[in-house]
C-alpha cells in the first residue's frame, strides 16, 4: 500500500476529517419497569435520569399487594332476606356475598341478621300502665283525659318524640286545641314521675337528664321569643348591636389595664415606704 502511494506521490501521513469519522452514540439503556413501546416512543430526543422511584414503586407494590383471602373464592347468590325492623314479615331478596373453598363447597354467611336492621333505633319511652296511671297521674288537676294522654302516647311513640311532626299530625277529636308546650309539658311530667316512682326516689336518678333538667314551659316560651326577636332583626341592627359589645369590650379592657396599673403603683409605693422606714430604723 506504501509503494502505491510512492508511485502517485501521494504523502504517507493522511489525515482523517472528522466529518468522515461516524461519532458513537451512546446507547441509552430501557428503565426497569418501562414497557418497549412506552420507551420506543420517547425517541432520544428527551434524555431519561435513572432514579430509584421505579424500585419504590416495585417495594410499595409488594407491601400493599392484597393478599388471598383465607375464607375462599368470593362468589354471589341471589337469596331470600327478612328485615327484623319490620313486622309486616315482608320478604324480599338482594345479592348475597358468599365463600366457595377448593372443593366447590359454598360456605353460608355467618350474618343471619339483616345488616342494615341495626340503623332501626327507638326512642326509649317510660309508658303507665292502668295501676301507675290511677296511682301516678290521675290525680293531677288538668284537663287531660286518659283517652287523650293514651292518644299523645300513641303519636310520640310512631314519630319518635319528634315534636313538629306530632303538633301537626295531633287531631284529638273531643279535647281542646293543643300547643307543642301543652304536649311536651304532659309528656315529660308523666316521664318524670314514672322514672321517680319505679326507680324509689329522686335521689337514685338524681342525673338523669329529665329530673336533672326537668322541662319548664316558661322557659320554652321565653326561650323561643328571643329566638323569634332574634331572627326579626335585619342586618343594620345587628351591626350596631356588634359594634356596641365591641366597645364594650373596650371599656372592661381599659378598666382592667387601668387597675393592674393601680395595683402596681401601690405595690411600688408600700415597698418604698418599707425600704424608707427600713433605713430609718438604721
Amino acid at each position: 500500500m506504501a509503494d502505491v502511494k510512492d508511485i502517485l506521490g501521494v504523502s504517507r501521513q493522511i489525515s482523517l476529517d472528522k466529518s468522515d469519522v461516524k461519532e458513537k452514540k451512546e446507547k441509552v439503556k430501557r428503565p426497569e419497569g418501562m414497557s418497549r413501546e412506552a420507551f420506543a416512543l420517547l425517541g432520544h430526543a428527551h434524555p431519561i435520569i435513572s432514579s430509584h422511584l421505579s424500585k419504590s414503586l416495585k417495594v410499595k407494590d409488594l407491601i400493599n399487594k392484597p393478599k388471598p383471602s383465607t375464607k375462599g373464592i368470593p362468589t354471589y347468590q341471589y337469596k331470600a332476606f327478612k328485615n327484623s325492623a319490620r313486622t309486616d314479615n315482608l320478604e324480599l331478596f338482594h345479592w348475597t356475598k358468599l365463600y366457595k373453598n377448593a372443593n366447590g363447597t359454598i360456605r353460608e354467611s355467618d350474618d343471619v341478621e339483616y345488616q342494615f336492621s341495626k340503623f332501626n333505633k327507638k326512642i326509649q319511652l317510660y309508658k303507665y300502665d292502668a295501676e301507675e296511671y290511677d296511682s301516678l297521674i290521675r290525680h293531677e288537676s288538668t284537663d287531660w283525659t286518659k283517652d287523650e294522654t293514651d292518644y299523645l302516647y300513641t303519636l310520640c311513640e310512631e314519630f319518635d318524640l319528634r315534636w313538629n311532626v306530632i303538633v301537626d299530625r295531633y287531631e284529638f277529636a273531643s279535647g281542646p286545641r293543643r300547643s307543642m308546650e301543652d304536649l311536651k309539658e304532659r309528656y315529660y311530667s308523666i316521664a318524670r314521675r314514672l322514672l321517680i316512682a319505679r326507680e324509689g326516689g329522686e335521689a337514685s336518678v338524681a342525673n338523669h337528664t329529665i329530673v336533672r333538667q326537668p322541662y319548664s314551659r316558661a322557659h320554652e316560651t321565653e326561650r323561643k321569643c328571643a329566638l323569634s326577636i332574634l331572627l326579626s332583626k335585619s342586618a343594620k341592627q345587628i351591626q350596631a348591636e356588634n359594634a356596641i359589645l365591641m366597645e364594650a369590650k373596650q371599656i372592661e379592657e381599659r378598666r382592667k389595664a387601668e387597675l393592674v396599673s393601680t395595683r402596681k403603683e401601690a405595690a411600688r409605693a408600700a415597698t418604698a415606704a418599707a425600704a424608707a422606714a427600713a433605713a430609718a430604723a438604721a
